[in-house]
C-alpha cells in the first residue's frame, strides 16, 4: 500500500487527540467541514473506518484507536529527529565567502568583538578573487555588486565611494601633487576589474580623459592597497576602509573629493524560513559594526 496522504494524517492526528472536528479545525487553521473532507481521504486511502459516525461524542474506532498510536509515535520521531538536525546545523561553523578584499580590510579587525560576543560559534572564512564563482554551499557570502544574484536575500554593506590615497613617503618623494591634473604625472595603481574606475573619479570632478603614463596593474585591490602603503604609487581608496591607515599616518588623501561608484558590497545569503542562527547572528551582528559608518 502506498504511504497515505501526509495532510489527512496530521488531520487525524489532531481531530483523534481532541476528539472534536470543531477544535481540530481551529488549530488547523481550516474549517471543519476540510477536517471531515481530509479524514474521509484518509479512510478511503486505508480502506476502514477511523471514527465512529452517528454518536453525540466523536470515539474512534479500533483500528482509528490503533493507527492513532502509530501516527503519534512516528510524528514524534519525526519531530525530534527534526530538532537534532536543526541543532547539529545550528552548531557547525558559520562559512563565509567572499571578497578577499572587504575580509581582508574590513572583516578580520573585527572578528574579535564577534567571538567576544558569540564565543560559541565557529567561523571559517574564504577568500575570493571577484572572478570566481560562488561555491554551491555557503552561509554568507560577501561580493562587490550591483544587485542581488536571482534566489539569494541582500543587505548592503558598504557602498563604494573611491578618493585617491598614498603613502607620506610616496607623496614625498614624487612630483607635486597640487591640483588633480597632476595626477598624470604619478603612478598609478589599479586592478584589471577597475581599469575605468582612475577616469571614472576623474570624470566627476573633470569632464575631460586622465592620462595614464605610470601605471602599475595588480591581480587584486588588496595587493595594490599594500602597495600603496609601501610607497609604490596611488591607489583609488574605498571608504569605509581606509580611515584608519589615515589616522596612523601611514596614509594620506591629496583630495578630499570622492566618487560615488554604481556597486556596493553586498551580503547575501540564501532565502531560507527561518534564517538559521548562526547566519542570524553575523548578520545582526555585523549590520550593528556598520551603523557608525
Amino acid at each position: 500500500m502506498k504511504l497515505p496522504p501526509l495532510n489527512g494524517v496530521r488531520t487525524f492526528e489532531v481531530a483523534g487527540r481532541l476528539r472534536n472536528f470543531s477544535k481540530a479545525a481551529n488549530e488547523l487553521h481550516v474549517t471543519p467541514g476540510a477536517v471531515s473532507r481530509q479524514i474521509r481521504k484518509l479512510e478511503d486511502h486505508l480502506g476502514v473506518d477511523l471514527f465512529v459516525r452517528g454518536s453525540t461524542e466523536l470515539s474512534l474506532t479500533e483500528a482509528g484507536r490503533l493507527y492513532l498510536e502509530t501516527v503519534q509515535d512516528s510524528l514524534s520521531r519525526l519531530e525530534a529527529g527534526t530538532r537534532a538536525i536543526g541543532a547539529a546545523a545550528d552548531a557547525r561553523p558559520l562559512l563565509i565567502w567572499g571578497s578577499r578584499f572587504f575580509i581582508r580590510l574590513w572583516l578580520i579587525p573585527r572578528l574579535p568583538d564577534f567571538h567576544t560576543r558569540f564565543p560559541g560559534q565557529e567561523v571559517t572564512i574564504a577568500s575570493a578573487m571577484p572572478s570566481d564563482p560562488m561555491p554551491a554551499e555557503f552561509d554568507v557570502a560577501i561580493r562587490l555588486c550591483d544587485k542581488a544574484p536571482p534566489g539569494l536575500n541582500a543587505d548592503t554593506l558598504v557602498r563604494r565611494s573611491l578618493t585617491p590615497v598614498c603613502s607620506p613617503a610616496y607623496l614625498a618623494a614624487s612630483p607635486p601633487l597640487d591640483a588633480i591634473e597632476d595626477l598624470e604625472h604619478h603612478t598609478l595603481l589599479q586592478t584589471p576589474g577597475g581599469k575605468g574606475d582612475w577616469q571614472k573619479w576623474f570624470n566627476c570632478l573633470r569632464p575631460q580623459n586622465l592620462a595614464m603614463p605610470h601605471e602599475i596593474t595588480f591581480t587584486s585591490t588588496d595587493i595594490a592597497y599594500s602597495a600603496a602603503l609601501d610607497g609604490l604609487g596611488i591607489v583609488l581608496g574605498r571608504r569605509g576602509f581606509f580611515e584608519s591607515d589615515v589616522a596612523k599616518g601611514r596614509l594620506v588623501m591629496p583630495f578630499p573629493e570622492f566618487c560615488d561608484m554604481d556597486d556596493a558590497f553586498l551580503m547575501l545569503y540564501r532565502d531560507r524560513r527561518p534564517v538559521p542562527k548562526r547566519i542570524a547572528l553575523f548578520r545582526s551582528w555585523i549590520l550593528e559594526q556598520l551603523q557608525p559608518d
